[in-house]
């Protein structure tokens, strides 16, 4: 089933992909994918918060947020219209960078995001994104996927990334993000209404 989005969730999502798209070379689908979560994973790791509080699907090429994966593999993308347009395998955005739902710390992480990826391919993200200590590769696990996914038996699964296994060993953390996400998921169902 879909995701429903709010309009404050679409519009940070966008804004942050116009602001990436600035910052980095080859803005095609792949790449953004791994740019979204690389975000999400890195506020998470660093401020114990999701930067968008969205699920990321354990997917072969994945980790993935689904929804928007549909949405760029769509010729004229409906979730994303009025920030970004494909323009051949890549997407340019249409509009200048709004930073009214952006703390200093979520421009600082996105800033590290694109120092990370400036020049780095979409194969390139990939790999990052399922080596050894990777999320993706742990959530697999806990699953019991990987083996399924590495051999392409299955190409998808509607398992989500397991975040809290960035706190394996610290409790205290791993509460404050849980406690984050309810947090998020809360304010998102007021806004919603």
């Amino acid at each position: 089933m879909p995701h429903s989005f709010t309009t404050q969730q679409i519009n940070r999502l966008g804004n942050s992909l116009v602001y990436l798209s600035n910052g980095v070379s080859e803005f095609n689908k792949t790449k953004i994918l791994k740019l979204l979560f690389l975000l999400e994973e890195s506020s998470v790791k660093k401020f114990g918060n999701p930067f968008f509080g969205f699920d990321f699907q354990i997917w072969k090429y994945g980790p993935v947020l689904k929804d928007v994966y549909i949405d760029l593999s769509e010729e004229n993308p409906l979730l994303l219209k009025d920030f970004l347009k494909k323009d051949s395998s890549e997407f340019v955005p249409l509009v200048i960078f709004n930073d009214d739902e952006f703390s200093d710390n979520d421009i600082y992480l996105m800033d590290k995001i694109i120092e990370f990826a400036k020049h780095k391919n979409a194969s390139d993200l990939v790999k990052y994104t399922h080596g050894d200590n990777s999320l993706w590769k742990k959530s697999a696990l806990r699953y019991g996927i990987l083996e399924q996914l590495e051999n392409e038996h299955i190409n998808s699964t509607d398992k989500n990334i397991d975040f809290s296994l960035l706190f394996e060993q610290d409790d205290f953390l791993k509460n404050k993000y849980e406690s984050a996400l309810e947090n998020t998921e809360f304010i998102n169902y007021l806004k919603g209404r």
